[in-house]
C-alpha cells in the first residue's frame, strides 16, 4: 500500500487569504485580515480579503517612507504623543505618518536585518560541504535532499515512489554531529516551513523531472499532485455539505486556519521545491544552499509565478493536468497511491475521481485552475 504517511505539498493559494487572522497582500503592503474596528495599529485596504464579509479588510502595518514613524489611518487612530504628517505613506489622504516626539527626523538607511531563514541556508551549506566530502555516486545536492527527508519520508511508500536515501551519507552526517532541523520561518508569509517535506518534494523533482504537456508523473505526486489527491478525498468526505467541487476549492484550499491537508505552508514548500529542484537538475554545478538563499532573500517575490508558469503554463493546461492527476494512468505506483490517499480522507466507500461526471470534473478542476492563477495575480499585485 503506497504513501500511507505522505503529507504532500499544495497546488496554489487563494486569490487572497480569506479568513480573519490570515495573511493578506495589497499594493500598499502585507497585512492581516481583520474587521475594520480591530485594525488599531495600521490602516485598512479594500478588496484584499474578497471572500470575507465587507467589514473584513486587510489591516496593513507599514513604516513611513522615511522611517520616521508608523503609517496610520488618521480617521480611526490617534497619534498619541506626536503629529500626523502627509505624503509619507501609501494609500489615500487618510493614511498619514504618525511621527512621535523625537522621531520626526528621518532615520538614516541601515543594513537590512538578516533574513530569518539565514540559519537554514547555513545549515544547507554545511550539509553540502559534508556531501562533497562524502563522495559516492550521487550528486551532492541530491544527498542533501535525502538527508532532509530521511526520517519522515523514507518509508516503503517513498522508496517505491522515488527510491531510498543513501544510508551511508546519513551516517556520515550524524558522525559529524549534525542533527535534523525541523522548520524555518518563511520571510514572505512568516509561517513555519517544514524542512523534511521541502526536501522530500525537491528530491522528487530532482530525480524524476517534471512531466511534459498535460502528463503527470511521480515528481508531481511528491509535491502538488499528492496533496491534490488528498484534497479531493476531503471534498468527497464533505460533499453532503458542499456538492460543488469548485466552490469547495474556493472555500478551503490553502487557508492557514483550515483543518486541511492543503495549507498555505504546503504551497510555499511546493513552489520552492519545484523551482529550486528544477534549477539544480538543469545546472549540476549549482549549490542547493546558494539557490535557496536566492529564494529566501528576495526570490520569493516571483516564486508562485515561476512555479505556475513552469509547471502549468496556462489555465486550460492547468485544468487538464489537474484532471489527469486524478484519473488512472499507466503508472501502477501512482494509481495505487491515488486510491490510498483518497480513501484516507474520504473513507473506503468514497466516490473515486474516475466516477465523477464530466460536469463534476470540469467544475472541480476549474476551481483548481482559478485558484492557481489567482495566487500569481496576487503576487504580481503585491510585488510589481
Amino acid at each position: 500500500m503506497l504513501i500511507q504517511y505522505l503529507t504532500l505539498a499544495s497546488v496554489f493559494l487563494r486569490l487572497s487569504v480569506a479568513s480573519i487572522g490570515d495573511v493578506c497582500r495589497a499594493p500598499q503592503g502585507s497585512g492581516t485580515c481583520k474587521t475594520e474596528s480591530s485594525c488599531t495599529s495600521g490602516f485598512t485596504v479594500d478588496n484584499a480579503c474578497p471572500n470575507d464579509p465587507a467589514s473584513v479588510k486587510c489591516c496593513v502595518q507599514a513604516p513611513c517612507k522615511d522611517n520616521s514613524g508608523q503609517c496610520l489611518d488618521k480617521t480611526r487612530n490617534s497619534c498619541a504623543g506626536g503629529t500626523f504628517k502627509a505624503d509619507l505613506c501609501p494609500g489615500g489622504n487618510n493614511v498619514q505618518c504618525c511621527q512621535k516626539a523625537g522621531g520626526t527626523t528621518p532615520k538614516p538607511p541601515t543594513t537590512p536585518a538578516p533574513s530569518p531563514s539565514n540559519p537554514f541556508v547555513e545549515y544547507l551549506r554545511r550539509l553540502h560541504n559534508l556531501a562533497t566530502q562524502y563522495g559516492g555516486d550521487r550528486p551532492a545536492n541530491q544527498l542533501v535532499m535525502e538527508w532532509l527527508r530521511h526520517e519522515e519520508y523514507n518509508g516503503i511508500e517513498w522508496k517505491a515512489l522515488i527510491g531510498g536515501v543513501d544510508d551511508g551519507f546519513t551516517d556520515h552526517v550524524k558522525k559529524a554531529g549534525v542533527s535534523l532541523l525541523a522548520t524555518f520561518k518563511d520571510p514572505e508569509y512568516n509561517i513555519d516551513i517544514k524542512i523534511s517535506h521541502l526536501g522530500a518534494c525537491m528530491n522528487g523533482v530532482f530525480v524524476k523531472d517534471a512531466a511534459s504537456g498535460t502528463d503527470t508523473n511521480r515528481a508531481d505526486v511528491t509535491g502538488w499532485g499528492g496533496d491534490w489527491m488528498t484534497f479531493y478525498g476531503e471534498w468527497r468526505r464533505d460533499s453532503d455539505k458542499e456538492p460543488k467541487g469548485g466552490k469547495y476549492c474556493l472555500d478551503h484550499m490553502c487557508n492557514t486556519v483550515d483543518d486541511t491537508t492543503f495549507k498555505l505552508r504546503d504551497l510555499v514548500e511546493d513552489a520552492d521545491c519545484y523551482n529550486v529542484g528544477m534549477r539544480l537538475r538543469a545546472n549540476p554545478g549549482l549549490n542547493i544552499a546558494d539557490e535557496m538563499e536566492k529564494v529566501l532573500n528576495g526570490g520569493y517575490k516571483t516564486r508562485m509565478k515561476n512555479f505556475v508558469e513552469g509547471r502549468f503554463k496556462d489555465q486550460a493546461t492547468a485544468q487538464a493536468i489537474a484532471k489527469n492527476m486524478l484519473l488512472p494512468g499507466t503508472d501502477v505506483v501512482i494509481n495505487a497511491g491515488r486510491i490510498k490517499l483518497v480513501q484516507q480522507q474520504g473513507g473506503f466507500l468514497v466516490k473515486l475521481p474516475l466516477w465523477l461526471s464530466d460536469e463534476e470534473m470540469d467544475d472541480l478542476t476549474k476551481g483548481f485552475a482559478d485558484r492557481l492563477f489567482g495566487i500569481v495575480q496576487l503576487e504580481n499585485t503585491a510585488f510589481n
